[in-house]
């Protein structure tokens, strides 16, 4: 039995959709027990799947990391933690929500025509859009069309990725799960009413009793970079003791997204492993190379990671030595092959150093591993 108690169950959330009210509560809409949730309370103990290697930055499952899983994933580092292209970014939109109709229409526009402007810089990157409610999905649609129609280029990346298995969609909250594309956009939807107004603290589905795992679903779909576009600020929304979980999920989320608190992939802090890692960065400094030991964020960390001289943002390799964290691998197989094929799809450029040859010639090592960080520099 294979699945995540974390991610959706099945929901009877549509079976009464022709009068559903886009503003009402979903407390009705009674998420059902799954076989999942029955072989949990009867098999024991559960086995976890721990490495998480979907996203392609570490701050895009830092959030769900922290408050789903209680900080148990192995999530492998980036190797340009503060670049614009990865990560989580928060665009504020002075949007207004109309409960009747469920949509909030300067959020749409703002989605769309973001939409068309990433299109036009990004054609080799896929795109998803996301909605909280049904109702602003199909006004984003509409919206998205209207500019298609107009712009060739947004046409032509359209009908590009409808060819392969990443097509452009845009999709409702409860609708999203499974689905995986480089980049997400989404739209929160609720607001104040006019401008300056008070936020209702009534969010549809986030209100449900699993409203937080289809917040998780949401967080967890993009490989590259997460944009919320949102017409509330983290004070907008006010959880309460008799809240539905998803409430504080929704705020903290919001927070995050705008801050970007919570601990990742820079540098930790954390000492070296072992005297041998002292060794290689006390002599990489003398050559004059800035090196972090221990980056990372949660469950894996390089041993130590060389920064670009000509970017210091980024990491400009990361160096492998055969100390803990080499030898706390389970299988050969996770500590010489998957490691290293997770990093290297990450974008980590790595290199790796065995202490018997350091330890037997640490000047020529030394001299080697300066000469490979040399040409780094000139590619």
């Amino acid at each position: 039995m294979v699945g995540d108690p974390q991610q959706l169950p099945p929901t009877a959330f549509f079976e009464r959709i022709d009068a559903f009210d886009a503003d009402e509560d979903a407390d009705e809409y009674v998420d059902n027990e799954s076989i999942l949730d029955v072989a949990l309370s009867v098999f024991h103990p559960a086995r976890e799947l721990r490495w998480h290697y979907r996203s392609r930055h570490e701050s895009l499952m830092a959030f769900s990391n922290k408050h789903f899983y209680d900080g148990k994933l192995v999530v492998f580092p980036s190797p340009a933690p503060n670049h614009d292209d990865y990560g989580v970014e928060y665009r504020k939109v002075e949007g207004q929500y109309t409960p009747k109709a469920g949509v909030n229409l300067p959020e749409a526009q703002a989605v769309a025509e973001a939409a068309v402007a990433f299109m036009a810089e990004y054609p080799n990157r896929s795109l998803g859009v996301v909605t909280i409610n049904q109702a602003q999905r199909e006004i984003v649609t509409e919206e998205m069309d209207r500019l298609f129609a107009r712009d060739r280029s947004a046409e032509a990346y359209r009908r590009r990725w409808e060819e392969t298995l990443e097509p452009v969609f845009v999709k409702n909250l409860e609708n999203v799960q499974g689905d995986e594309r480089d980049v997400i956009f989404i739209s929160t939807v609720y607001g104040p009413e006019q401008p300056g107004g008070r936020v209702a603290q009534r969010f549809g589905p986030i209100n449900s009793v699993a409203g937080h795992r289809r917040l998780n679903v949401l967080f967890t779909r993009a490989k590259e970079k997460v944009v919320v576009f949102s017409s509330m600020q983290v004070s907008d929304v006010i959880p309460t003791e008799t809240s539905r979980p998803g409430v504080a999920i929704l705020k903290h989320y919001l927070d995050y997204a705008s801050s970007r608190r919570l601990d990742f992939g820079t540098d930790t802090g954390r000492e070296p492993d072992s005297d041998f890692e002292m060794f290689v960065a006390d002599r990489l400094g003398r050559e004059g190379f800035e090196v972090v030991p221990q980056v990372g964020v949660a469950g894996y960390f390089i041993d130590l990671a060389v920064k670009d001289p000509r970017d210091p943002q980024r990491y400009l390799l990361g160096i492998e030595c055969d100390g803990a964290s080499y030898h706390s691998a389970k299988s050969a197989r996770a500590r010489d092959r998957l490691r290293q094929e997770i990093l290297e799809q990450k974008g980590w450029q790595l290199y790796r150093i065995w202490s018997t040859d350091w330890f037997g010639s640490p000047d020529r090592e030394v001299a080697k591993l300066s000469r490979f960080i040399h040409e780094l520099t000139k590619v």
